[in-house]
């Protein structure tokens, strides 16, 4: 059994400088946890508490450098790389940006929020420019993302970081422990985050769109590259909208040029492990207890029409039919068909129920072999729900229903879990005001409980001020939690997206969850234990950053002695 590592404590100084700062006349610079929230009127701190930077291979950890000045400057950062011998880690660089919460979630404790205080929270990730200007008495933060390459030696590797205010030079050297663990290149958590691409609100917020089309689909690649790299794998195809009805000898003919090229186009940015086919059915008008109807190509005199019928209304299932068999041949000719899912009901409630369990078994007929998934509500009657293949319940709607889950998957069924504007109060999320480690925790919910994937509405959802209102007023009185509908922001001088400290999180969450699934593979036991221990149960988890690090720690360590078991 490998002895448990002592954990390494960062030394970071400028001598003869305390342990965690460095300060020359009015400039301070001083490394905060990445799991830490800093705001602009966050003080200056010569804390000697220690803090743990520790990576496996083929994952990412971060850290963060706040600045403070008591006086106007305009200062240089710079990065040395951490090295040991002759390979480097590689590190990306960005200032982080300020968004304005102006409420925390209704039905939220101030103990469960960041702070009490509404205002300016950290959020958006940009560019390091060469240089920053610091106002007087306010902090800045530079955020650094830290990828360790999966061939890299285990051992201590050694970085620093520069700031440079002309007469006043700060050096701040950290360190990375580098852990002969690795996360397997192959994920196996299945993560969507649904991006809306509808043309009008593209162009709002990148405007090159009105005189460039041609850029629309550079844009979705770019905005796919990045969420690849963030470990979404699951795309999100509204192939009803993109399949394009046409009459041919009296008969309605699918061409499904559009739908190929959103496939290959996030294919292209190695997004599309898994394609998420959009939902077959919805409500009239939108209303979330509006009749369910059917959108419907027609044949009335020669010409098509497109009209949403109600779900009793036989044309509504025989277009239905027609539209699955001709997506099905030619889902088989690309050869996707193998990596297809099928979504039919958006949440299904209510009198929906029959009517749901109808179409769930037309898609079956129709699509054999084709797994169904949507999200649920195991509150409803659950013989309506037990066709669909993947189950994707609310997170806090499932706490006391462990049980269905588990006869559900008895019966070959999967189940994954989704957050939307809830839960709230206790649970997890990842609200722009929530604590960091409460992102983080998300993908834990999934092995904890046996979760597969992990399922958000809000990718992209931006308003037409994306920095300025991150809480949509969505109507009925109902003003969203802040961030909930979108975790990247447009970047429109290079066509993409900027990321955020959430996605940034959420990303080594994930690679925690394969660091478990890895560590669990020989001896499920003891990583099964260390979960319980982070998370014994939805609202009660640990919260305090410093013991997270060090269950983190636990988790590395596991993960060594499963592979290293394998070699022998």
């Amino acid at each position: 059994m490998l002895p448990v590592r002592k954990i390494f404590v960062w030394f970071i100084c400028f001598f003869p400088l305390p342990l965690q700062a460095a300060q020359r006349n009015n400039l301070t610079a001083w490394f905060v946890d990445s799991l830490v929230k800093i705001f602009p009127d966050s003080p200056a701190t010569t804390s000697n508490s220690e803090l743990v930077l520790e990576s496996a291979r083929n994952s990412h950890t971060s850290l963060q450098v706040a600045l403070r000045s008591e006086s106007h400057q305009v200062v240089q950062v710079r990065v040395t790389s951490p090295r040991l011998e002759s390979a480097t880690l590689q590190v990306q660089a960005y200032r982080v940006g300020y968004v304005k919460v102006n409420s925390h979630p209704a039905d939220t404790p101030l103990a469960e929020v960041v702070r009490p205080e509404v205002g300016l929270y950290p959020d958006p990730l940009f560019p390091l420019e060469k240089t920053i200007t610091l106002e007087a008495s306010c902090t800045q933060t530079v955020w650094l993302s830290v990828y360790t390459p999966a061939d890299a030696r285990p051992g201590i590797y050694r970085g620093m970081i520069q700031v440079d205010a002309g007469r006043q030079k700060l050096r701040l050297p950290f360190h990375v422990e580098v852990f002969a663990a690795a996360v397997p290149k192959e994920q196996k958590l299945c993560v969507t985050n649904w991006l809306w691409f509808e043309q009008e609100r593209m162009a709002k917020h990148y405007p090159q769109l009105n005189f460039d089309p041609d850029r629309y689909w550079k844009i979705l690649e770019n905005i796919g590259r990045t969420m690849a790299d963030y470990k979404q794998n699951v795309v999100f195809v509204p192939v009803r909208t993109l399949a394009q009805a046409r009459v041919t000898d009296g008969a309605v003919q699918y061409d499904f040029g559009l739908v190929d090229r959103w496939i290959e186009t996030f294919d292209k940015a190695g997004m599309a492990r898994l394609i998420e086919g959009g939902h077959l059915s919805g409500r009239l008008g939108g209303g979330y207890d509006s009749p369910y109807v059917l959108p419907t190509d027609l044949v009335e005199g020669g010409k098509l029409v497109r009209k949403d019928l109600p779900a009793d209304d036989p044309r509504a299932e025989q277009n239905l039919r027609e539209f699955l068999r001709q997506l099905r041949n030619h889902l088989r000719e690309k050869g996707w068909l193998g990596r297809y899912v099928q979504h039919i009901h958006d949440e299904p409630h209510g009198t929906e129920m029959p009517l749901y369990r109808r179409f769930v078994h037309v898609v079956s007929e129709e699509l054999p072999g084709v797994p169904t998934l949507d999200a649920i509500s195991l509150q409803e009657d659950i013989p309506d729900q037990e066709e669909t293949t993947i189950w994707v319940p609310k997170l806090s709607t499932f706490d006391d229903r462990l049980d269905a889950i588990v006869a559900h998957k008895a019966r070959g069924g999967q189940c994954w879990y989704y957050i939307c504007l809830d839960p709230r109060g206790k649970y997890l999320n990842r609200f722009i005001d929530f604590p960091s480690v409460k992102v983080r925790l998300l993908p834990w919910v999934n092995y904890r409980y046996g979760l597969t994937g992990y399922l958000h509405w809000g990718g992209n959802f931006w308003t037409d001020q994306p920095f300025e209102n991150v809480q949509p007023d969505w109507g009925g009185g109902i003003t969203l939690p802040a961030g909930d509908n979108t975790i990247v922001y447009p970047d429109p001088k290079h066509g993409g997206v900027f990321i955020s400290v959430r996605l940034e999180v959420m990303r080594e969450g994930i690679e925690d969850y394969e660091l478990l699934m890895e560590a669990a593979r020989n001896a499920p036991d003891r990583p099964d234990a260390l979960a319980r221990t982070v998370m014994p149960s939805f609202t009660n988890y640990v919260r305090d950053v410093a013991e997270f690090r060090k269950l983190h720690h636990e988790l590395l360590v596991l993960a060594i002695e499963t592979q290293r078991d394998d070699v022998h």
